[in-house]
């Protein structure tokens, strides 16, 4: 019934994932809908067009915690074997915020990050004027997927790490990673999306950073490795960046770090062997 690898597919399931709800059950009854806010009804026939069963649009004012007369688009739809279709797909029925996670057939890619985006992400500028993208999930499988996306397309490491206070993982990416990340995911001003959300990525997609200040946006971190740890003590700082290709800036802080935590192991079995005598 779904075709997950096309492209209009994978982002229906990556947006129902994201700002979904199906309720009911899949023996009996049940409803999935997608409510989203007025100003971006305009993806929601599109979104229809995709759905192999009869569909309802409806709009709705009310009042919220946040807003007086909130006004809301709803795309709504019953048919259970739809339903059965997308639930195998990662859409299930009930709560699904920390259970949702990337499909297991073949999917695209691009298109799936882009309605999770579109759901949970933001897009667009800080208050100093640099590119960023984020993402905000309970779901750690979700978590570690869009890590994986990030390495992959922009060469920068996240952690899924959950945050302690709200139980969610806060991941983005800013200045040229953003800006990869922005052209990986909306690739095209044709792709299937919400409208004010492509207009931020491909304003993002399109930033390049200052040309003075150029080559410190395009530094990937790298992680350090115990073998790399050798050559520092061995070397100058000079030969060891040679040897490693790094900079010197950055093999200097890194023997600083060795040192320091040799000093403070040293100190540590020293103090323990003044206990045990």
């Amino acid at each position: 019934m779904f075709d997950i690898t096309r492209p209009e597919v994978a982002y229906l399931i990556g947006l129902l994932q994201t700002d979904g709800t199906h309720g009911g059950s899949l023996d009996v009854k049940g409803k999935v809908t997608l409510e989203l806010a007025a100003r971006d009804e305009a993806v929601l026939p599109r979104l229809a067009a995709v759905i192999p069963c009869y569909t309802s649009i409806r709009h709705r004012t009310r009042d919220t915690n946040f807003s007086k007369a909130y006004e809301s688009v709803t795309l709504s739809f019953y048919d259970q074997d739809t339903r059965k279709a997308l639930a195998a797909l990662g859409v299930p029925p009930g709560r699904k915020s920390r259970s949702i996670a990337p499909p297991r057939q073949p999917f695209s890619r691009a298109d799936y990050v882009r309605g999770v985006l579109d759901g949970d992400g933001s897009v667009g500028f800080t208050a100093k004027g640099l590119p960023f993208v984020s993402l905000v999930t309970a779901s750690p499988a979700l978590a570690e997927f869009f890590c994986e996306v990030l390495q992959e397309v922009c060469g920068v490491a996240r952690t899924a790490r959950q945050n302690q206070r709200d139980g969610v993982a806060n991941i983005i990416v800013v200045n040229t990673a953003a800006a990869k990340l922005a052209t990986w995911a909306w690739y095209s001003p044709d792709a299937l999306s919400i409208d004010r959300k492509l207009r931020a990525a491909t304003q993002v997609a399109a930033w390049v950073p200052d040309p003075a200040n150029a080559a410190r946006y395009d530094i990937v971190r790298k992680a350090w490795t115990p073998e790399e740890d050798q050559p520092i003590e061995e070397h100058s700082i000079a030969e060891a960046a040679a040897l490693l290709g790094r900079t010197e800036k950055s093999v200097s802080a890194r023997r600083s770090r060795l040192r320091g935590s040799a000093a403070r192991a040293a100190w540590l079995r020293s103090i323990q062997e003044k206990t045990i005598q």
